[in-house]
């Protein structure tokens, strides 16, 4: 099973750096994982600065680079996108301000995966590793900032992360629509990932990056589209029912080519 690492990255480099070392510290299987990470066709010097990283870490990481306009859409048109060019079996949604921090996470996590989907031949799951990120209100439960999807998940769906989710939120929803059917699959027995973020140390302050973000939530999280509480509302049951949808047939589908 091969792990898709998916990455958009913009004027991060250190960040980038300690995030590319920590995967190469910290994978045992190197040979079954791809890094694919999108960079903003106007931004020169991450470009160049990930060649630099492919080229340091050649032959012993598969490092690739898309360079795509930019947009304020990151779930639909770096997320998704990227995952429309990945080849793994496990696609993980994650950011150049990371780091692995556990040893051997891709065994630990492909075991679990195969023992959860023993029963499960469809093989639809979405994947909760332990960060260090806290829920953004005391409302919400822990969910995964970071989902892994297996893309079966996505090809029942329809897509990795909700599209129409412009910023923050869109993990919010996955948990919302594969635990609400029994199909997350949550490891948290073990803090996988550290964020260097200012939403995990208090002495941190926003970079440009956070600052743009944070000023496209804000100017469109009530607009009725792209609003999440709504989208859970509302949108969330339905995609709840297209994927038990696909599970249902994909079983009726087993059953019948038994008989045959």
């Amino acid at each position: 099973m091969k792990f898709s690492l998916l990455v958009p990255t913009r004027d991060r480099r250190e960040k980038l750096n300690r995030f590319i070392k920590s995967i190469y510290t910290t994978t045992t299987s190197k040979n079954k994982i791809e890094v694919l990470i999108a960079c903003d066709d106007n931004d020169l010097g991450s470009q160049a600065h990930v060649k630099n990283i492919m080229l340091q870490y050649e032959r012993q990481l598969d490092i690739k680079l898309f360079t795509r306009p930019q947009t304020e859409f990151i779930n639909r048109d770096y997320y998704n996108w990227l995952a429309e060019k990945a080849t793994g079996e496990l696609l993980w949604v994650l950011a150049d301000d990371l780091e692995l921090t556990q040893h051997d996470w891709d065994s630990e996590t492909r075991s679990a995966v195969e023992n959860f989907l023993q029963d499960k031949p469809d093989r639809v799951v979405c994947v909760s590793l332990k960060d260090n990120t806290p829920p953004p209100s005391h409302r919400l439960p822990k969910f995964p900032c970071f989902p892994m999807f297996t893309r079966e998940a996505i090809t029942a769906c329809g897509w990795m992360l909700n599209p129409m989710t412009p910023t923050w939120g869109a993990d919010y929803i996955a948990y919302v629509i594969y635990n609400h059917i029994g199909r997350l699959l949550e490891l948290h027995t073990k803090v996988y990932l550290t964020h260097h973020s200012y939403h995990t140390h208090v002495e941190a302050k926003p970079d440009s990056t956070n600052k743009r973000v944070g000023e496209i939530f804000n100017r469109l999280k009530m607009r009725p589209e792209y609003n999440t509480d709504k989208f859970i509302s509302e949108e969330c049951p339905v995609y709840q029912n297209k994927i038990l949808n696909y599970i249902k047939d994909f079983n009726a589908r087993m059953v019948i080519e038994k008989s045959v």
